[in-house]
């Protein structure tokens, strides 16, 4: 990961995001009538993880709408993404607040991740990396859903909140999907671990895990953690916890994942460069490892972002808004300020503080 320039926000604008956050009153939850599923014609995975969700979370059958995707590989061109959103247009209907893709590849369009491009429309001011700013590190557009309260989450767009939901196999999605509604109304007891590493440059957003555990340590249950891992000479401190419900932290390869217990609705994810691009194995870790661990919900990149904090999760909106009552992806998508090059992949109507 390359080098940025300083951008953390300032200790004072993070207490007001806070405040904002946590006295905001969450709108009436979402439910499978505002889900739009979109899934792969002729991809067999990608089919039967629509078929679950539509059972599963009462998706009226008429919201289940599959797209000619001959593309194979992570990317698609400006062009196919334009063809695809021709496809969608007629079936955005005034209730559809939810886009669920059920597939992991392709994940980007040009620059931008899928989930963006679909929530965000694709615009090339939502990447680092364009026509006018070809090499470098650079911050982008913001986000209209950034800090949004949830009454007024669709008020500055038409277009839905996106998010993926896979697996490699189909026992992982499905694992998954019951995670995410075992969690519902949970009211759940946990911890939230925010960990500085050995890494650095992947450590961007220390400042902000240490305000909020100074500020807020525990509320409703939830037990906010800073934990400064930086004297270790490997590894981590976070194995073998056990009722993890949130989990942010910075490193290529995040260790022990794995050993530790999360909760239904779980959230967890690592500021890394590609975290977001695909499900394999190989190279940086991919987001997906965190949902296979018991996670609900995950965030990454899929280019380089450079380690700008506002291209990833701010505790400071995501813990508040979920324990006030968001779903999983309302609370995620509010929680990124510039989520241009970023992918939101899990269980989207995960809502464990929903009333």
């Amino acid at each position: 990961m390359l080098l940025s320039p300083s951008h953390l926000l300032t200790i004072a604008g993070l207490c007001l995001m806070l405040t904002a956050a946590s006295l905001a009153n969450a709108a009436t939850s979402l439910s499978g009538k505002n889900v739009l599923i979109l899934y792969k014609q002729g991809d067999a995975l990608s089919e039967k993880i629509a078929d679950f969700y539509t059972e599963k979370r009462s998706v009226p059958a008429e919201q289940m709408l599959g797209l000619s995707i001959e593309e194979a590989s992570s990317t698609l061109s400006p062009e196919q993404f334009a063809v695809i959103e021709s496809q969608i247009k007629p079936h955005l209907t005034e209730n559809i607040k939810v886009l669920l893709l059920t597939w992991h590849a392709p994940y980007r369009v040009g620059c931008m991740s899928l989930t963006s491009a679909l929530s965000l429309g694709f615009d090339e001011s939502y990447c680092s990396h364009n026509k006018q700013r070809p090499s470098g590190c650079h911050p982008t557009a913001d986000s209209p859903f950034y800090n949004a309260k949830s009454e007024h989450l669709w008020q500055n767009t038409d277009r839905p909140l996106s998010m993926m939901l896979s697996g490699r196999h189909l026992i992982d999605a499905k694992k998954l999907i019951e995670r995410g509604i075992r969690a519902d109304k949970s009211a759940p007891s946990g911890h939230a671990y925010l960990v500085r590493t050995q890494d650095n440059q992947r450590s961007t957003r220390w400042r902000m895990f240490k305000k909020i555990a100074d500020i807020w340590p525990e509320r409703n249950g939830i037990e906010i953690h800073y934990v400064d891992d930086r004297k270790r000479t490997k590894g981590t401190s976070i194995r073998n916890k056990r009722d993890v419900m949130f989990y942010m932290t910075g490193y290529v390869q995040v260790p022990d994942i794995s050993s530790n217990l999360f909760l239904p609705g779980a959230i967890a994810d690592h500021l890394t460069s590609v975290g977001g691009a695909g499900i394999h194995k190989q190279g940086q870790m991919k987001a997906y490892r965190w949902l296979e661990a018991g996670a609900t919900g995950s965030y990454g990149t899929v280019v380089e972002p450079c380690n700008y904090p506002q291209k990833f999760p701010n505790p400071y909106i995501l813990i508040p808004s979920y324990m006030d009552g968001d779903t999983l992806i309302e609370a995620y998508w509010k929680s990124v300020q510039q989520p241009g090059e970023g992918i939101f992949i899990g269980e989207p109507l995960a809502c464990p503080w929903c009333q």
